[in-house]
């Protein structure tokens, strides 16, 4: 029963509490991973500050981080697997890692790599991040 309940969130539970369904101890990989790589993209857009419940919920906007380019990505870096700890518990393990950008835009891509906390066997997990100089955080799986 647990493994149902830990592959949504609340608020996915909530909206469509699925009823009619008959209750599985499988676990839907697929639905797990397109659960966490939607709150992993409400996390990394979220900006510190903005929640009062949670002062640390998010990141700093990354034009601030910036500023010390190219020293920064390393703060980045830091900033976005810290978040992903406190914010994801359903992945462990976390690792960010810079990727050469393919475009002329000055973006700043991102490889996050993760274990699954939510198997028994840890699978593992990647995700591609994209920085756009607007600040917005793109995650694709």
């Amino acid at each position: 029963m647990w493994a149902l309940f830990q592959k949504r969130t609340l608020l996915e539970r909530l909206r469509s509490p699925e009823g009619t369904r008959a209750y599985s101890m499988q676990e839907d990989r697929g639905a797990l991973l397109r659960s966490i790589l939607h709150n992993l993209s409400r996390i990394l857009n979220a900006r510190r500050g903005q929640s009062p419940a949670l002062p640390d919920f998010g990141i700093p906007a990354p034009n601030e981080i910036a500023q010390g380019y190219p020293e920064s990505v390393t703060v980045l870096q830091k900033l976005l697997r810290q978040c992903i700890e406190k914010y994801e518990p359903r992945l462990k393990d976390v690792q960010v890692l810079q990727l050469d950008s393919d475009d002329h835009r000055l973006a700043v891509r991102f490889q996050i790599s993760a274990r699954l906390a939510t198997t028994s066997e840890g699978g593992h997990v990647s995700f591609d991040t994209l920085i756009e100089p607007s600040g917005h955080i793109e995650v694709a799986g």
